[in-house]
């Protein structure tokens, strides 16, 4: 009602407006010609009214045009009188007023119509968008979202007019700039789609989970000029899993506890006996034995810490304490203080413009001691054990290569090396790799194992420099094949 009011006066200001201006032309066509008594070159004045038609009304401005020369035509001939070559003069006059007024009546309802077009077109976009159970989103090249739909309003409980023009990077994650690893801005620049897990943190200490896929909107020139967001929350899904899993290892420890009961009594019976030894013979026996027995016992306390601890590192669900790390740093420490035979030659390679990650401290430190742990273990009569670091520039990761040249793991095996209690030592009880691999999940990393048995073998894990961003989709056609080669001779050093 409102609106129809509007429009209502909106026409008669412009109804005011041309009848203004056509009075005007006819005032100054009377004056010129019967006033002042001769012909002055005063029509181009006449086009004001008819452009202001032409706009208003599109093709009815040629009753105008048709007036307005029509009325210079007779004031000239009765004024001036009449003669052939100015009465020709005024009719062209007269024609050019038509012709000018049809071409701007003509564009400009072409013009009306193709707005029509473009507002029915929005309008039927928006019924769609509102439609849609998950939530879009519209940003431009300078990440200002550009439109919405409904289900925004109940994912992160924000009005439409809260959103429409602020930047995403100040909507969702309270920044002045653009992130350095904006997937928007990749979308734009390589004109591909790409689909990512993502946290996104709402109020206070609430964050939800989403399945996040970006598509550009290409041009007829096959330029980028805006990008589509479709987001799916997945927080329902992720805690689903988790109960899952946390529920299968109960399961599974559960099942395994006879034999772990029967690894963990092993030690603490010979504990218990070398105690019973010491303490009955001290006074009878030499200074070397007790030293055999005290190094024994120091040992076997030790595996008992070590299995009791990777069974509660495996039952329990740590979430991730992500602080900015340098990996590097973390493989030196876990060198420095790994026990590694005189036989076993250690290189390195350490890029050393290896950029800082969001990781877990502890967790990641607990890879890397478990991967460098079993290679050492691999290669009781001596070899080589291999580290380097790598940037994955292309895909945002950094990427950890450990290998050795031990015993390899058997074809058969290699699958199941990752799985709870899985192992083929003599003692163990097959946890360090698949703590490895819940370490690495948790960090949005990968991890992977190649192996041939009797020449070594080697596991490469795979780290975001994000965690709270993963790429699934379109990685490997934007990055390729990305193959490193350790280098033999850099960085060699002996441990002794």
């Amino acid at each position: 009602m409102l609106a129809n009011r509007r429009n209502a006066k909106l026409e008669k200001q412009k109804i005011i407006v041309l009848n203004a201006a056509i009075l005007a032309c006819i005032v100054l066509d009377v004056y010129t010609t019967y006033i002042l008594g001769k012909e002055t070159v005063y029509t181009h004045f006449f086009y004001i009214p008819l452009i202001l038609a032409g706009l208003w009304y599109y093709r009815k401005a040629v009753y105008v045009a048709i007036f307005l020369g029509t009325l210079h035509v007779l004031s000239v001939s009765f004024s001036l009188g009449f003669d052939a070559l100015t009465f020709l003069e005024c009719t062209q006059r007269a024609v050019m007023f038509i012709v000018v007024a049809y071409v701007i009546g003509f564009v400009s309802e072409k013009r009306a119509k193709a707005e029509d077009e473009v507002t029915k077109e929005r309008d039927r976009s928006q019924q769609i968008l509102g439609t849609i159970g998950e939530t879009v989103y519209i940003f431009d090249p300078d990440l200002t979202i550009k439109e919405v739909n409904r289900p925004h309003l109940k994912t992160f409980n924000r009005d439409r007019k809260e959103v429409i023009g602020k930047k995403c990077y100040e909507l969702f994650f309270g920044r002045k700039e653009r992130c350095p690893d904006c997937l928007i801005t990749d979308v734009f620049q390589n004109g591909a789609c790409v689909r990512v897990e993502q946290m996104i943190p709402l109020s206070g200490d609430v964050k939800k989970y989403f399945d996040v896929m970006y598509c550009p909107l290409i041009d007829i020139d096959g330029d980028v000029t805006e990008v589509i967001c479709d987001v799916r929350d997945l927080t329902e899904r992720k805690e689903m899993e988790e109960k899952l899993a946390r529920s299968e290892s109960l399961a599974t420890i559960g099942q395994f506890s006879a034999g772990m009961a029967h690894e963990l009594r092993q030690p603490l019976g010979v504990i218990n006996n070398s105690v019973y030894f010491i303490t009955n013979k001290l006074k009878d026996i030499a200074q070397e034995k007790v030293k055999k027995h005290l190094a024994i016992l120091e040992k076997e306390v030790k595996h008992a810490n070590s299995l009791i601890s990777d069974l509660l590192d495996f039952a329990r669900v740590d979430v991730p304490d992500f602080k900015d790390c340098n990996v590097n740093q973390v493989i030196e420490e876990v060198l420095y203080s790994a026990k590694i035979a005189p036989n076993i030659s250690v290189k390195t390679e350490l890029e050393e413009t290896l950029p800082l990650i969001r990781c877990d401290y502890y967790q990641i430190q607990r890879v890397c001691s478990n991967l460098i742990s079993n290679a050492v273990s691999a290669m009781p009569e001596g070899g080589t054990l291999e580290i380097m670091t790598d940037e994955d520039k292309y895909g945002g990761f950094i990427e950890v290569c450990i290998a050795d040249t031990g015993e390899g793991i058997q074809k058969e095996f290699i699958q199941k090396a990752f799985e709870p209690f899985f192992t083929t030592k003599a003692r163990g009880i097959g946890l360090g790799l698949s703590l490895c691999k819940k370490y690495v999940k948790a960090h949005s990393g990968t991890i992977d194992v190649e192996s041939e048995a009797g020449k070594g073998t080697s596991f490469t894990v795979k780290l975001p420099l994000n965690p709270v961003l993963v790429k699934k989709e379109a990685l490997a056609e934007r990055t390729g094949t990305w193959n490193v080669k350790l280098n033999q001779k850099e960085g060699a050093k002996k441990r002794g």
